[in-house]
This record gives C-alpha cells, sequence and structure tokens, in this order.
C-alpha cells in the first residue's frame, strides 16, 4: 500500500496559488510523504496559469520527476469568480521563478484513473485543495473510485466558521458546488479541513522578515509567493489553509476531529456552496457519527513546527 519505507503516497488535485504552492513544498519535503502526481484545475486563476504555476513551483523546488496533468478549466456549475484578488495576477503572489520547460500532461481525470488502477485499492491518499470538479468527474467515469482510494484529504468548506467568498460558503466549495456535493455524498473516508482550522495558521509579517535572512529553495519559494499580500496589498499575514491539509493528511494528531455528514447546498441564493455539517447532539435530533471527519480546531504551534522544520526554516520557530 505505501511507498518504499512507509511513505504516504500521494496524488495533490490543485488549483495553484499561493498557499497551494506551500503545500506542495511540505508535500515534496515530507519525509513520510512519497508526491507521485499532481493534477491542475480552474480555481484561484485560470487552468492555464495555475498549471504553469504547478510546474513552476515544482520545478523550483526540484521536484521534476512529478508528473503534472492538466484537469478541468471549467466547474460542474459553470463559471465563476477567481481569486486573483487574493493570490495576486498570476495566481502565485508575482513570485519570480523560472518557467519550467516541462510540458504538463492532457485530460488530467483519465490520468488520475489511470494512475490510481494501476495500483491496488487503498494505494493512494487524494490531496485535494482546490475546487473538487476533477473529483467530482472521476467518480463520474469511474463509479468504483471511492473503494480504489485509502482517503481524501480537502481544504473546503466550514462547519461553525463564516465563509471566506459569502457568508456562509468557502472559496473552494463555492467555487464549483455541484462537484463538491458529489464527492461529499460518495460513501469513502474524507476528511475535511476547513475554515474553522485554516483560518488558525498563516505566514506572519515577522515570519517573512525572518525569511530573508535566508537562500535555501524554500525560504525563496515562501518569501516570493508572500510579495503580492505583503508588498502590493500591505497585510500582515497570509494564510496557508492549503498546507495544513497535507500536514493533516500526514499527521491527523495536529486537529481535533468530529465524523459527522456533511451536504453541500447547491441551490440556495443566498446560501450556494455552504457546508450543512450537522454538529446536533443525540439530544437535539442529531447522530453523532457520520462518514466525514471534520476537523474543528488545531494546534498551531505544532503545525509551525510540522511546517518549517520539514522546510528547514527553524529560524522562523524561535
Amino acid at each position: 500500500m505505501n511507498a518504499a519505507g512507509g511513505r504516504m503516497r500521494v496524488i495533490m488535485d490543485v488549483d495553484t496559488g499561493v498557499d497551494d504552492a506551500v503545500a506542495l513544498a511540505l508535500a515534496v519535503r515530507h519525509p513520510g510523504i512519497q508526491l507521485e502526481a499532481v493534477s491542475t484545475v480552474a480555481g484561484n486563476v485560470s487552468l492555464e496559469q495555475t498549471t504553469r504555476n504547478t510546474l513552476r513551483v515544482l520545478d523550483w523546488l526540484g521536484a521534476t520527476h512529478v508528473p503534472v496533468a492538466r484537469g478541468a478549466a471549467v466547474g460542474l456549475s459553470g463559471p465563476f469568480k477567481d481569486a486573483s484578488h487574493w493570490h495576486g495576477p498570476d495566481g502565485l503572489g508575482g513570485a519570480r521563478l523560472p518557467e519550467s520547460p516541462r510540458e504538463a500532461i492532457d485530460d488530467g481525470v483519465s490520468y488520475l484513473l489511470d494512475r490510481i488502477h494501476a495500483e491496488p485499492p487503498g494505494t493512494f491518499v487524494l490531496v485535494c485543495t482546490a475546487p473538487l470538479t476533477n473529483l467530482a468527474l472521476a467518480v463520474e467515469r469511474e463509479p468504483r473510485l471511492p473503494s480504489m482510494v485509502r482517503e481524501v484529504v480537502l481544504m473546503g468548506g466550514a462547519a461553525r466558521a463564516p465563509g471566506n467568498v459569502t457568508p456562509v460558503a468557502e472559496f473552494n466549495i463555492r467555487a464549483d458546488a455541484l462537484a463538491a456535493a458529489r464527492v461529499f455524498e460518495q460513501d469513502w473516508r474524507v476528511t475535511m479541513v476547513g475554515l474553522d482550522v485554516t483560518r488558525e495558521v498563516q505566514i506572519t509579517r515577522a515570519d517573512r522578515d525572518r525569511l530573508a535572512q535566508l537562500s535555501s529553495p524554500d525560504a525563496v519559494l515562501l518569501r516570493e509567493v508572500t510579495r503580492f499580500l505583503f508588498d502590493t496589498r500591505g497585510f500582515d499575514s497570509m494564510l496557508v489553509h492549503d498546507a495544513l491539509a497535507v500536514a493533516v493528511g500526514v499527521d491527523p494528531s495536529i486537529v481535533t476531529m468530529v465524523e459527522r455528514d456533511v451536504r453541500v447546498e447547491t441551490r440556495g441564493e443566498h446560501t450556494l456552496g455552504q457546508t450543512v455539517v450537522d454538529l446536533r447532539t443525540h439530544a437535539q435530533g442529531g447522530t453523532e457519527s457520520g462518514r466525514t471527519r471534520v476537523c474543528m480546531r488545531v494546534d498551531v504551534q505544532r503545525f509551525r513546527k510540522l511546517l518549517f522544520g520539514t522546510l528547514g526554516l527553524e529560524l522562523l520557530l524561535r
């Protein structure tokens, strides 16, 4: 099931913006992860740009062996407003990284299924840090997919926290609510790393100031992807939502979770894209059980140690 040395074999699905870049770095560097492939999807910016960004980041990290497959350009729910206001016009915060000479593989959904079919059931953990279009299309083409993967860890949604694109909806889920609904309806092991915990994890301006003292590729990457938010928009912190999803995949003990049923609102005028998590007790009519592991709290200091320690940035922990 696992790669040599017991590492978790991971396929990532990304819409590479600034926090996806940090997530990719963690997946590449962590000794407990073998990153085997990455698929891209439109989300933070266009599919063309997220694919370009993914190749640039992986090449910068020296992970030229990791194939990148181009997925869906449009969601099941149709066009949506991207997040370039947060990630910058290029989606990568204006990061000055070299272009990649590599070409992405076409039809990322077919490639994803081919990779999964080629291994025994339960081999791969899918870490999704983007709208869930590719995963929903994969399930449509291969209904047995839920029994073929070990787990899906996704960054998206919220249980109690407010949304970040509407009062109740988180970006990745809202961007393709129909796809998200299809994913949550399947009978597989899903861990939802939502805004309840990802809003707690960030790179601060003080962190960035310390990064200026370091010259490793990982330090340069983090410094570069924060340029737009810190230098152009004047923010004092950058949330690293997607990196937490990778961290939870490899070490779930850094969060507190509850198992609950999750449904996605696909028709509401004011609630489209809301993840409806049944947090009721038995006394209130709830079941206090379900098939989705929903992250409710995070140990921020343990996450920082995991992230910055893995990237060789211990200076940020002092």
